[in-house]
């Protein structure tokens, strides 16, 4: 499993952001495109105490991808605009000026990091923390590691408590991944994770994976304002409902029907290591780096059955520089398990 941060610094960088964010739910056509270092940025008016406060901001690489598919404007040629500052904000002004919809703008470090829709259910990593480390501390779960990247935060735990053999001597251990977007790019997901120990590899099972969407109902909250205790009641039965689904992935019983897929998958031989290599490489896109390391740790690990040729990815998976493509590859070595790449 790829190494992150310590627990430690997990805290203090979630904390960082908490302090260094701003939300806006702006409309549409009340923000306006201008272009500032040959960059574009965008403008908008706050409510201040006493009178309306100008607020600007340029946009991270996420910001502008969803700039782009609000204006829905080709990813490939907002790329081109990128470098026609003038024609990029003429053509985001356009498509602005026109749109009757709210905006919830998230913004952080003086960035905008996120262009979303008025209905996106605010879950902060900050209210994730808090709420999930206890979970998982009552089930004697250890953070084995845990990033926050641009666009999501990870934690993945293992409890050694429930283990179970693979093959003779190979011992996994029951484990969850739970991961989340502040910027739309993806629910609250938690899942079981199986620790290998071994080779300290991780691998995701999707399938049994555990969703909760922002999805929420922004023009209700427009129109009304929520008691405090209402509003606590809410979050308190969503926290709950989280709780059930993190003790749900621990399970023995999830784990048990885990570890029999693992098991089949052993009895599975590879034929053909090079045309496995290829039939993966090419279902799950593989680049060419990724091809021959899955084919150097295959070798090294000596076993030619898709077990073997699964752990080879969740191997590959501690080396690569993306924590993100990290998790994706330890999610894939699962898939991989109970297929025919003969």
């Amino acid at each position: 499993m790829k190494n992150g941060k310590t627990i430690q610094e997990l805290a203090a960088e979630i904390q960082r952001q908490q302090d260094n964010k701003r939300d806006f739910l702006i409309p549409a056509n009340k923000v306006t495109p201008f272009i500032n270092d040959n960059h574009l940025e965008l403008g908008f008016k706050i409510t201040g105490e006493e009178n309306e406060v100008p607020f600007t901001a340029p946009l991270t690489k996420d910001g502008h991808i969803q700039l782009g598919q609000f204006c829905d404007i080709p990813k490939k040629y907002y790329d081109t605009l990128l470098n026609h500052p003038e024609l990029l904000k003429t053509n985001v002004a356009h498509w602005m000026e026109r749109s009757e919809e709210k905006k919830l703008i998230r913004t952080m470090d003086g960035n905008v990091r996120a262009v979303l829709s008025d209905k996106y259910r605010r879950l902060d990593n900050f209210d994730l923390a808090q709420n999930v480390l206890p979970m998982l501390l009552e089930a004697q779960a250890s953070i084995e590691s845990c990033e926050i990247t641009e666009r999501k935060i990870y934690i993945k735990a293992i409890t050694h408590k429930v283990q179970a053999e693979v093959v003779k001597g190979d011992i996994v251990s029951a484990g969850i991944i739970i991961s989340n977007s502040e910027t739309g790019y993806g629910s609250l997901s938690i899942k079981p994770l199986i620790y290998r120990l071994v080779c300290s590899n991780g691998m995701i099972a999707d399938m049994y994976a555990h969703r909760k969407y922002h999805a929420g109902k922004g023009d209700e909250m427009n129109q009304i304002e929520f008691s405090n205790d209402t509003l606590n009641a809410v979050d308190k039965a969503y926290w709950l409902k989280v709780r059930d689904l993190v003790s749900a992935s621990l399970s023995q019983v999830t784990f048990a029907e885990i570890v029999a897929k693992m098991t089949a998958s052993a009895e599975i031989k590879i034929q053909q290591p090079d045309k496995a290599i290829e039939l993966v490489s090419k279902k799950f896109n593989f680049c060419e780096t990724e091809s021959k390391d899955m084919l150097k740790f295959l070798i090294e690990g000596g076993d030619l059955t898709n077990w073997g040729l699964a752990n080879s990815v969740t191997r590959m998976a501690q080396d690569v520089p993306s924590y993100d493509r990290s998790t994706e590859l330890e999610s894939i070595g699962f898939q991989i398990m109970n297929q025919n790449w003969n």
